[in-house]
């Protein structure tokens, strides 16, 4: 009888905390969609940005701006203006163009399915090959990875990004030679509107002579960023910093290898030619009708707010 009557107390609380937590999740979800709403006709009003009606992709922004409405805006705004100024990243986004060819004969951008606790995901980056290319590679390697970023963000709902870049298989001419202010810059700056978060971005098997590039690197960001890049020469280190389920096997994590989790990444891509050429992830910007305020200075006028690149964050 004692047994009986505890149970059926307990019972009754572990329903109600079930009702509570349910009733908080529908608020929840109802005051996303409102924001959401919101989301689709400040996009309607803006002259050039182009209308979106795909609520689960802004949704995906929503949250990747920690549900912040007029971060998100303003992440947006950035999104499309880089696409339509930043040619050698946002041109045309053909998988079976020879840039996008080259790049996936070249590099592996595998996403990683378990998540953290947190809500986090893991990217691992890694060349295949060092084999030199002609023309400029690394703008290739940018374009690939911002296409595989974006299908994957319409596809996951994520808190934030942290990036392993594995680094054992490098081209010393082109990381010397290519890797300039200017293309770091850039780089950086689309990496600044794309909506996540950077939680922290990992460099195993860095090479000496990457030093340089880094000490740049870290004279563009803020102290902020900065505290997020770790250089590893054991990649066993990373189980220091990532739970293990969501490390590659290749470091002795429990998720898959780098080569299948690119290879899977690869066909995604390949399987989506319209929709970069002809659907979403095709559309930019129009400049031309972009609203300029003639008292703020030239990032301003190009991504719609004030303060110079050394103030960006990429949070």
């Amino acid at each position: 009888m004692e047994t009986l009557l505890s149970i059926k107390p307990t019972s009754k609380i572990s329903n109600s905390m079930s009702d509570i937590k349910s009733q908080e999740k529908l608020s929840k979800d109802d005051q996303i969609d409102s924001e959401i709403d919101k989301l689709i006709e400040w996009l309607k009003i803006m002259p050039h940005l182009p209308n979106i009606n795909d609520r689960e992709w802004l949704k995906n922004c929503y949250i990747g701006r920690k549900c912040r409405l007029e971060r998100t805006k303003e992440s947006l705004n950035g999104y499309f203006c880089c696409r339509a100024t930043m040619n050698e990243f946002f041109g045309v986004r053909d998988p079976l163009g020879d840039d996008i060819q080259t790049a996936m004969r070249k590099t592996w951008f595998g996403f990683c399915n378990n998540l953290t606790d947190e809500g986090y995901q893991v990217l691992v980056v890694k060349n295949m090959t060092d084999v030199d290319v002609p023309g400029r590679y690394l703008d290739y390697w940018v374009k690939y990875y911002y296409m595989s970023m974006d299908l994957n963000f319409k596809t996951i709902s994520v808190k934030g990004v942290i990036i392993i870049y594995d680094m054992s298989i490098a081209n010393k001419n082109e990381i010397l030679t290519q890797m300039t202010p200017t293309f770091l810059r850039n780089s950086l700056d689309a990496s600044s509107y794309f909506p996540y978060k950077l939680i922290q971005v990992h460099f195993v098997n860095a090479p000496s002579y990457s030093t340089t590039i880094f000490n740049l690197l870290k004279t563009l960001v803020t102290k902020k960023i900065q505290s997020r890049i770790f250089m590893h020469q054991d990649p066993a280190n990373l189980l220091k910093y990532i739970p293990k389920h969501c490390i590659p096997s290749d470091y002795g994590g429990e998720e898959k290898s780098i080569k299948e989790l690119g290879e899977h990444n690869k066909q995604c891509v390949l399987a989506e030619k319209d929709l970069f050429l002809n659907g979403l992830f095709s559309l930019k910007a129009d400049m031309e009708k972009k609203p300029v305020d003639t008292n703020s200075n030239e990032q301003s006028k190009m991504f719609g707010f004030d303060g110079n690149f050394k103030k960006l964050n990429i949070d």
